[in-house]
C-alpha cells in the first residue's frame, strides 16, 4: 500500500470511529451486533401514536442524548412497544409499554425507566449506566456467594438503576435474610409500581434512617398526601445521613409543592437542585418538573 492509500485509509478508519450514534429499529439485529462489538445497548420502546410516546421517539436525536450515547459507547434501538409486549414485561416491568431499557453487552437488563423522558433526562440515565459498568460486575460476583449484605447492595444497586425487574426478588432475600435496610428499599421499589399497600407493609417496620425518611415521602407523594410528603422530606432534609438519597428528597419536595400548588417555593427548591450540576437523574427531573411548571403543556403527568 502507497503512503497516499495508507493516509486515506487512516482517514477512512477515523471518519467511522467519529460516526454519530443511530438508533436502530431492528432490536433482534441491535442485541447481535451490541453482543458481538461487546457493547450496551439502549432500547426505547415506543408506542406509536401515542402523544407522550411520539414526542420523545421525536427527541432520541437530540444533542444532548446522542452525546451520552456516543461518549458511553452505546447501541441503541427503537422498539415497537406493543409488538414486543413480552421484551418490555420481560427488561421493564410495569408500565404502559413505552419507556427506556439499558443492557449490557450480554444481554442482560440492568436498568430501565418507564414512561416519557426529555432528553436531559435520557442522558443523565446513560451517564449513570456508563459510571456503574465499573461496578456492577464485583457487586454481582460478591452476591452470587449469597451473603445477605452483598444481596443488598446488588439489589440496592440495581433499583437506583431503575431495575425493578432484577431488584425485588434481591432486596426480598436481603430483608427476609435479617438485613433491615432492605425493608425500605422494597418499600421504595413497591411504590414506584403503584403497589402502595405493599409499600406500606414493607415500610412499617423499616429503622427511621434518612433514606427510609425519604422513602416514606415519595410513598406519601404517591398516595397523594402532599402536605404529609412535604413534612417527611423535609425532616428528612434536616438529618446528615441522607447520602445518594439528598438529590432525591429534594426533587420529590420541590414536586410535592408544587401539587400544592405553592409554586412560589416549589420553584426555588427545584432551581437550586438543578444548578448543582452534577448531571444527575434527579437535576435532569428538576429541570422537567421547571418546565412543566412554566408551561403546563409540556407533556408532564403527575
Amino acid at each position: 500500500m502507497t503512503a497516499a492509500r495508507a493516509w486515506l485509509a487512516a482517514l477512512a478508519a477515523l471518519a467511522a470511529c467519529a460516526a454519530p450514534p443511530r438508533w436502530q429499529d431492528d432490536v433482534v439485529a441491535a442485541l447481535q451486533q451490541a453482543r458481538r462489538e461487546q457493547r450496551d445497548l439502549v432500547a426505547y420502546f415506543h408506542l406509536p401514536g401515542r402523544d407522550a410516546s411520539d414526542r420523545m421517539r421525536a427527541q432520541l436525536d437530540d444533542p444532548a442524548v446522542l452525546r451520552a450515547l456516543a461518549d458511553g459507547d452505546f447501541g441503541a434501538v427503537v422498539v415497537d412497544g406493543q409488538a414486543r409486549a413480552g421484551l418490555y414485561g420481560a427488561w421493564i416491568g410495569g408500565g404502559e409499554g413505552m419507556g427506556l431499557a439499558v443492557l449490557d453487552a450480554d444481554g442482560r437488563c440492568y436498568a430501565a425507566r418507564p414512561g416519557p423522558q426529555d432528553p436531559p433526562e435520557v442522558a443523565a440515565l446513560l451517564r449513570l449506566c456508563a459510571a456503574a459498568r465499573a461496578t456492577l460486575p464485583e457487586l454481582r460476583r460478591k452476591a452470587g456467594a449469597g451473603a445477605p449484605e452483598d444481596v443488598h447492595a446488588l439489589g440496592s444497586a440495581l433499583l437506583r438503576l431503575g431495575n425493578r425487574v432484577e431488584s425485588e426478588p434481591l432486596l426480598t432475600e436481603a430483608a427476609v435474610a435479617g438485613v433491615v435496610d432492605a425493608r425500605h428499599r422494597l418499600a421504595r421499589l413497591f411504590a414506584l409500581d403503584g403497589n402502595l399497600t405493599a409499600a406500606r407493609r414493607w415500610l412499617k417496620d423499616a429503622p427511621r434512617t434518612g433514606p427510609a425518611l425519604v422513602t416514606e415521602g415519595y410513598v406519601l407523594f404517591k398516595e397523594r398526601k402532599h402536605p404529609d410528603a412535604v413534612a417527611a422530606f423535609e425532616r428528612a432534609l434536616a438529618r446528615q445521613d441522607l447520602g445518594d438519597d439528598r438529590q432525591r428528597a429534594l426533587l420529590y419536595l420541590g414536586k410535592a409543592l408544587h401539587e400544592q400548588k405553592r409554586d412560589d417555593r416549589a420553584v426555588p427548591v427545584l432551581e437550586a437542585l438543578a444548578a448543582e450540576g452534577t448531571g444527575s437523574t434527579f437535576e435532569a427531573g428538576a429541570l422537567h418538573t421547571l418546565s412543566h411548571i412554566r408551561n403546563p403543556q409540556h407533556g408532564h403527568s403527575h
